[in-house]
């Protein structure tokens, strides 16, 4: 089954990233995710993944990419 869709808030708590951090990657389209209102939405596993792209520098290097 699709994975549930969570707020940029719980995967922020979840994954150990800022928000910032997340939004971030959200409108670079670092990570796949939606905006149905206001508010972003993302699955947990792709914040997860992109930070397990070896730790700290694969959330660096997306981050700069990001910019």
């Amino acid at each position: 089954p699709d994975e549930e869709y969570i707020t940029v808030a719980a995967a922020a708590k979840h994954s150990g990233l800022s928000e910032r951090q997340i939004q971030r990657l959200l409108r670079a389209g670092t990570i796949p995710g939606n905006k149905p209102s206001r508010d972003w939405q993302v699955q947990l596993s792709a914040v997860m993944a992109t930070g397990k792209q070896g730790d700290d520098r694969g959330v660096a290097q997306a981050l700069v990419k990001a910019k």
